[in-house]
C-alpha cells in the first residue's frame, strides 16, 4: 500500500515493483497496477506513455535499491573473501526469486528500457565479486591458476541458479544447497594462511 502523502507516480511506480516481483513483467497488466496503487487511469497514462514505460521506472529503482544492498556486503575494510562469502550467505527469498534477474527468461527482455535496469543490477554483482577475488588473487589468497573473472561469473550464476531450483521444487533447501556447494567452491579456490 502506498504511503500516505507520497505522489500517484510514487504509487504507481510502487506497486508495478512489487507486482514484476511477484507475477512478473508478462504477467501484470496496466489494470493490475491501477489496483495496486489506488490510482485512476488518468494517473497512469499522465505519468506513463504506457506499460512498458512504468515496468522500466520500476526495474529502474529496484535495480538501484539491489545496487545499494550489494555495495554495502562489498563495503571497503572488509577483507575481500569475507565480502564474497557475505554476498553468498545473504539472507534471500528463494521461492520469490531474485527481484530482477527473474525476469530474465520473459520475452521483454529484448527491450532495452526493461533489460537495461536488469543486466545493471546483476552486472555490478559480477563486478563486484571480480573486484574482490582479484584483490584476493593480489593478496595471495586464491589457489595459483584461478582467475577472478571466471570464478565471479560462476558465483553469480550459482546463486540465480538456486533461485531457479528452489522455485522449480518449491523448496528454498534447493537454493541452500546451490549456497553451501558455492561457499565450498570458494573454500577449494582459497589458498591456507600461514
Amino acid at each position: 500500500m502506498p504511503r500516505q502523502g507520497s505522489s500517484k507516480r510514487e504509487a504507481i511506480v510502487a506497486a508495478t515493483k512489487a507486482l514484476l516481483w511477484e507475477r512478473g513483467y508478462e504477467a501484470t497488466s496496466p489494470r493490475d497496477v491501477l489496483e495496486r496503487s489506488g490510482a485512476g487511469q488518468g494517473s497512469l497514462y499522465h505519468h506513463f506513455p504506457g506499460k512498458r514505460e512504468v515496468a522500466a521506472a520500476a526495474l529502474a529503482e529496484m535495480a538501484e535499491e539491489e545496487i545499494a544492498v550489494v555495495d554495502g556486503l562489498f563495503a571497503a575494510g572488509t577483507p575481500p573473501l569475507d565480502r564474497v562469502r557475505a554476498y553468498l550467505t545473504r539472507e534471500r527469498q528463494a521461492l520469490r526469486g531474485c527481484r530482477l534477474g527473474r525476469l530474465a527468461n520473459e520475452s521483454a527482455m529484448e527491450e532495452p528500457a526493461l533489460r537495461e535496469p536488469v543486466a545493471a543490477y546483476l552486472g555490478h554483482i559480477q563486478a563486484s565479486l571480480r573486484a574482490s577475488l582479484r584483490e584476493a588473487e593480489a593478496a595471495g589468497s586464491l589457489s595459483p591458476g584461478i582467475e577472478p573473472g571466471p570464478l565471479a561469473a560462476a558465483l553469480i550464476a550459482v546463486i540465480e541458479g538456486g533461485y531457479v531450483l528452489a522455485r522449480v521444487h518449491w523448496d528454498e533447501a534447493a537454493m541452500r544447497e546451490a549456497i553451501d556447494g558455492a561457499v565450498q567452491l570458494l573454500a577449494a579456490v582459497t589458498r591456507p594462511q600461514a
